[in-house]
């Protein structure tokens, strides 16, 4: 079969195996997945040549950005959360978990895959909300991790929710290049190791197409694995409950009830600093991540029109008459509050919200012929950024 000139973006798809199964990302505009691959080169005395080199294990990077179209299904898949009973209370962002990312490539023949990239056990390492005044809402995320292949077999991911101990696989597994047959199993959330002999707790074991755990499951059980399915699988994403995307004219901003007129821009960057944990022996080298409080901070630009805003931030209220960013301390809590809403019925798909934000410097600027702006950079005082399902609680 002649090979394609090329792979659009039409034929390509992200999808994410979480602790609560497969879902595929829709609304994505872009992405990448890169693997670095860190070589040190050994030299010695008396030698006019290379004696050779040592390398370590591979930074795998996924990186994508994707229309904000209201939904919280995302935000479920990474944090491990049902989307189908999201919590009222809503889901913060140091609740994000470890996640296998899949990118799948059609054929340009038929409706079946051609190429499967898989990358193991990522771990959100930013996200970054954009919300502009004439454009679309978008998100982005980061994630890092060591482990990534690339087949011309299918990623198969099953999710169990029935069963104890023991699972019978939807597909034959592809023994992989390690020697084991599944490139994760995930355990009410804990990744698993593989074996060959009787599962202790922590491991799994693949004989055919059973699989047995050293633990019972209580919620569910999500393996990922090489097999070569009949038929044509590939389907193509959709999202039809929610639209496209959401634009500025559709997200009002409020700041501790107080409504911002004139907002131009809102951005929210989180920063979760995921510490890998590593130990010595282990081919994989590392075993997991560690993240401390996130650190979450953004930006906030209005025309300049009067000087409610700059009161508000550093007075808590919208009155006053002198203010100096950075002078004294901040006694005022401040919560912001980013909803979207549904283009056609205007209620609320999704709300963004920051309990507590205090300013940290702030820019004025006007062009000839243009209008005076104000940016005000704000962080986060308790670390939290909650996504609420609708209305926030």
């Amino acid at each position: 079969m002649a090979k394609p000139i090329s792979v659009p973006s039409k034929r390509a798809q992200l999808a994410i195996a979480g602790v609560k199964g497969l879902y595929k990302v829709p609304r994505v505009q872009r992405l990448s997945l890169n693997a670095d691959n860190p070589v040190n080169i050994v030299d010695e005395i008396g030698n006019r040549s290379h004696a050779g080199q040592t390398k370590d294990v591979p930074n795998v990077t996924l990186s994508f950005t994707r229309n904000d179209e209201g939904s919280i299904k995302l935000w479920a898949a990474l944090t491990g959360t049902d989307a189908t009973s999201y919590p009222a209370e809503g889901v913060d962002v140091s609740q994000l978990k470890e996640f296998d990312a899949v990118l799948y490539t059609k054929s340009d023949v038929v409706d079946d895959y051609a190429k499967s990239v898989s990358s193991r056990r990522m771990r959100v390492q930013s996200v970054a909300l954009n919300y502009g005044v004439d454009s679309e809402a978008t998100e982005d995320y980061t994630a890092v991790g060591t482990k990534r292949r690339v087949t011309s077999n299918d990623v198969i991911i099953d999710t169990f929710v029935t069963g104890t101990t023991s699972f019978t696989l939807s597909q034959t597994p592809i023994q992989l290049k390690n020697g084991e047959y599944a490139i994760s199993a995930i355990l009410d959330g804990v990744y698993l190791k593989e074996v060959s002999t009787v599962p202790a707790t922590g491991e799994y074991r693949i004989s055919g197409t059973t699989l047995t755990t050293g633990d019972a499951r209580t919620s569910q059980l999500v393996v990922t694995y090489l097999a070569n399915p009949t038929g044509e699988n590939w389907s193509d994403i959709s999202e039809p409950n929610f639209p496209a995307a959401v634009m500025g004219k559709d997200i009002p901003i409020q700041i501790s009830a107080n409504s911002i007129p004139r907002v131009q821009s809102v951005t929210i960057n989180a920063n979760l600093n995921p510490r890998a944990v590593i130990e010595m022996g282990n081919a994989d080298k590392i075993v997991g991540y560690q993240v401390d409080v996130p650190q979450v901070e953004g930006t906030i630009t209005v025309l300049d029109t009067d000087t409610e805003l700059v009161s508000l931030f550093t007075n808590g209220t919208i009155s006053g008459t002198e203010w100096s960013m950075g002078e004294g301390c901040y006694t005022a809590t401040l919560a912001l509050e980013v909803k979207v809403l549904d283009p056609c019925t205007r209620d609320v798909l999704k709300t963004v919200y920051l309990d507590s934000i205090e300013p940290v410097g702030d820019a004025y600027s006007v062009n000839v012929n243009g209008d005076a702006q104000l940016a005000i950079n704000f962080r986060s005082v308790t670390g939290h950024l909650v996504i609420y399902s609708g209305e926030r609680a």
